[in-house]
């Protein structure tokens, strides 16, 4: 059999679909992973074959350019409507790139002809392309299913898309969606989905002879994941406050970065350790609580290791994952509501005591971890897949 997936060329989208691609792999199937020129390196490092679509689409200053104004807005104080109306800015541009890669990647399944095609939900190309070869299309999330009911995106962008291979309508949530994430995070949906293990895949790295060693007291990760400054600049990177704020507690601290964070980190506390390109699945086992952006992978990854969270959203897709951790009992959240990051640090230091001293946010975290355990493995789901690709 072959199986297709495709994904905007976004690393935490794809990150999430690798370990069903092994899993299909390792069952012996033909396995291609399409997106943009940007993401063909990450899928190497993921040991997958990459299929490159399109040109080189300058969409980093799109998110810039909104982003400029997501960081600076109160959340808690905005109404849902226009929570719901940058959301649908937001996604749009993920449109637009997927509309560049459309000709391309309808023309590869044309020729290569696949039994599946997997996609993650930002991905709109990708139904379309299943539609036109009469394939189920599986729609792939990464998190909670933020985009549920982006029926914007049926706009003038889809609209054009659509109207280029005839077709009037679409079908986005695909004939199945594999969630890897737990019931107990997801936001309320009206379709069947497909639970699925969440296997922690942060891309690729060496693992630090330290992480070998006991901690010398409890231990805490911060990150501000990967994008944050590569799309809000300079003034969005919290981390280094954040490490601050959390070094008063007397605990263990790990900033995890990226080698172009390093020149924003200054002067960090004495004794933090400082993990640069190190995955967080690495990192995470034996973490009291982390300190986080928001970020889906981070989010997840948290959760498969059973460890509290205290999440700073400051945009519109971290405030929905902060809030389903939040309700679900595994962690906090904290919106910044205008605060300048000096202003953040004494709610930092206290929300992350909090995580440390309470226990119920580690036995609900562990909960969580053990209801993703009980999930169907990547393996199993393969399985389900072939019998909805034999019809």
């Amino acid at each position: 059999m072959r199986v297709l997936f495709v994904t905007v060329p976004w690393p935490t989208h794809f990150h999430a679909m690798v370990p069903l691609a092994w899993a299909f792999r390792a069952a012996g199937h033909e396995v291609r992973v399409a997106s943009g020129p940007a993401l063909g390196p990450a899928i190497a490092e993921a040991g997958l074959p990459a299929v490159i679509l399109g040109s080189d689409f300058a969409f980093v200053p799109l998110f810039r350019a909104e982003a400029e104004t997501l960081y600076e807005v109160d959340w808690s104080a905005i109404s849902q409507e226009e929570v719901a109306e940058r959301t649908m800015r937001m996604l749009d541009i993920f449109a637009r790139i997927s509309d560049v890669m459309l000709d391309d990647l309808v023309a590869f399944a044309t020729s290569w002809r696949p039994d599946l095609i997997v996609y993650e939900p930002t991905m709109v190309a990708a139904p379309i392309a299943a539609t036109v070869l009469g394939v189920p299309k599986i729609r792939h999330l990464w998190g909670p299913d933020i985009t549920y009911s982006a029926d914007a995106l049926q706009g003038k962008v889809i609209g054009g898309m659509l109207a280029r291979y005839g077709l009037t309508d679409l079908k986005t949530l695909g004939d199945l969606t594999v969630d890897p994430g737990p019931l107990g995070m997801q936001v309320s949906v009206s379709y069947d989905r497909q639970p699925m293990r969440y296997v922690p895949y942060n891309g690729p790295g060496e693992m630090p002879r330290w992480l070998t060693e006991p901690p010398r007291t409890r231990r805490v990760l911060v990150t501000w994941g990967t994008s944050m400054v590569y799309l809000g600049g300079a003034k969005v990177f919290l981390l280094p406050h954040a490490v601050a704020a959390v070094a008063e507690l007397g605990v263990e601290v790990i900033a995890a970065i990226t080698h172009d964070q390093r020149e924003l980190l200054g002067e960090l506390p004495e004794g933090v350790r400082v993990a640069e390109q190190v995955p967080l699945h690495m990192l995470l086992p034996g973490c009291d609580a982390v300190v986080q952006h928001g970020g889906s992978g981070t989010t997840l990854t948290a959760t498969a290791c059973g460890v509290p969270q205290l999440i700073v959203g400051q945009s519109p897709d971290q405030v929905i994952l902060a809030s389903q951790v939040a309700q679900a009992g595994s962690g906090l959240m904290l919106i910044p509501r205008g605060a300048g990051p000096r202003e953040l640090k004494g709610e930092i230091r206290d929300m992350t005591r909090r995580l440390l001293e309470e226990e119920s946010f580690a036995a609900t975290a562990d909960t969580l971890r053990r209801d993703l355990e009980s999930q169907p493995t990547p393996g199993q789901v393969v399985s389900i897949l072939e019998t909805l690709a034999k019809g």
